[in-house]
């Protein structure tokens, strides 16, 4: 038995706008991480590179400056009052710093020199935390990678007075009479304020966006599903009527040709079957109701009258006509349980007719009384089926024509590239042409001569017609110039 997940609606809608919305979900939860994280590196490195390029900026002014073309170049080397940077000797002292880095961190320690053994390519990473004692909550409350680089042979008059603080590089300088020269480190800060906007105005947009998305998935998944099954449930109502009595109801096929149409046909088929079987099963008990009251009540009479008056009753004439009856109700109970059964495809046995029928017609010779029985058989005629039934079906044919027949019966067998040919033939009344189809019904009656109280079940053209078709065949009334002609066509094996 299937455990069913208890969190999980029974309902097949409700199911379906639930998986959908969990599956979308996931989908846009996945692509909102994804995507914040493939904007967040391309944002982080677009800042690395203009940080990269704005501290080159920085160290190629003092290289200019350096040159004899003074401090100007220190003037426009920072082109932003926000960033944050710091120049310091080999000996660890500030040269000058952002204003902004103390008022950030009241307790801001110097960053280090490069080492000494780089060269003036060299481009350092490293990291620096700024704390804002009494405001932890800021933003700028946060570590930040810091780019160095190195400047060498930097004259005194562009470096002293030491400690200053400013916007830029060159704030505070003040003439100086030494005439050393410095080898500074230039350390500048990655400002992530810029991909900080930009990721907050993503995560601002999709946390609108993404819900937004899974209501509509999740409706649209509702209404496909309602949509989708509403043939499901005009199927469900239908079958829901159908009853014994209503085995002719039908249920509803789409036109959409999907596997819900597919599904309406099969159901379809499967009541045909249905109705098939129940009106099998009513005709047989039909059948055998009206078929077997006769001989039963027959049976009855006779032997309740043989014994009220059991010293005048012919006893031996008794137990003739008992069993005459017997074997009639055993005749008429075999052809309605052949005829009750489903329809099987015949066993593929080789057979040959040529057999079949010289052994039935040597059988009728052997019988005492009635008309005389013979054959004219053209060669082998080989087909595939069931011998006891090919059997039966020549014997009913063959019954048929003796009941009827005033003098003679004929069998006649050939056979062509494709099938083999039967013929039974008898010199009685004869079957009109307005009811040869009429007389392979089940219980015909054509007229006196012809009725099943003359030894008949009433069933024997009905069964020889189903084991005919069970055979892939036909069986025919055709025209004739005296009596009944019976044609029998049998593919060959």
């Amino acid at each position: 038995m299937t455990r069913r997940l208890k969190w999980w609606p029974v309902s097949v809608r409700r199911g379906t706008a639930l998986a959908a919305a969990l599956l979308s979900l996931l989908v846009f939860g996945l692509g909102w991480l994804g995507i914040r994280e493939f904007v967040r590196v391309q944002l982080t490195a677009h800042e690395h590179s203009s940080t990269r390029a704005q501290l080159q900026r920085i160290a190629e002014a003092y290289r200019v400056a350096a040159l004899g073309s003074g401090r100007t170049a220190l003037t426009t080397a920072i082109h932003s009052g926000d960033a944050l940077f710091e120049v310091v000797t080999d000996t660890g002292e500030t040269v000058v710093r952002a204003n902004t880095l103390r008022k950030l961190d009241p307790a801001w320690k110097p960053l280090p020199p490069a080492p000494a053994d780089v060269g003036p390519d060299w481009i350092g990473t490293g990291t620096a935390t700024l704390r804002p004692g009494s405001h932890p909550h800021w933003r700028e409350y946060r570590e930040y990678t810091v780019l160095s680089t190195v400047v060498e042979n930097i004259p005194a008059d562009l470096v002293e007075p030491l400690g200053r603080e400013g916007s830029t590089v060159d704030t505070g300088l003040a003439p100086t009479t030494s005439a050393g020269s410095y080898r500074l480190t230039v350390h500048l800060f990655v400002l992530p304020w810029d991909s900080l906007r930009t990721l907050k105005l993503f995560d601002n947009a999709l946390f609108f966006f993404t819900p937004l998305a899974v209501l509509l998935s999740a409706l649209a998944a509702w209404f496909a599903a309602g949509r989708a099954l509403r043939p499901v449930e005009a199927i469900r109502r239908e079958l829901a009527e159908v009853s014994e009595r209503q085995l002719d109801r039908r249920v509803p096929v789409p036109g959409s040709g999907d596997e819900i149409a597919r599904l309406a046909g099969t159901t379809n088929e499967t009541l045909d079957r249905l109705q098939a079987a129940h009106l099998r099963q009513q005709r047989f008990v039909a059948d055998a109701s009206h078929e077997l009251r006769s001989p039963l009540a027959g049976l009855r009479t006779g032997l309740e009258v043989a014994l009220t008056h059991p010293d005048r009753a012919d006893w031996p004439a008794v137990a003739h006509r008992s069993l005459q009856e017997v074997q009639r109700l055993q005749r008429i109970t075999a052809d309605l349980l052949q005829l009750a059964v489903d329809p099987a495809p015949a066993p593929s046995t080789v057979v040959d007719l040529a057999d079949v029928v010289a052994e039935q017609v040597a059988e009728l010779a052997l019988s005492s009384g009635g008309p005389q029985v013979t054959s004219t058989v053209d060669g082998p005629a080989l087909v595939r089926g069931e011998p006891v039934q090919l059997e039966r079906l020549l014997r009913n044919l063959l019954d048929n024509a003796v009941r009827h027949a005033h003098t003679t019966v004929t069998v006649h067998l050939s056979r062509s590239a494709t099938e083999a040919v039967l013929e039974v033939l008898d010199d009685g009344p004869g079957i009109p042409a307005a009811d040869r189809e009429r007389v392979f019904d089940r219980f015909a009656r054509l007229d006196d001569a012809r009725a099943t109280d003359a030894g008949g079940s009433g069933l024997g053209l009905t069964l020889a017609r189903d084991i005919a078709r069970r055979h892939g065949g036909t069986l025919v009334v055709a025209d004739s110039d005296t009596g009944a002609r019976l044609i029998a066509r049998l593919p060959v094996g």
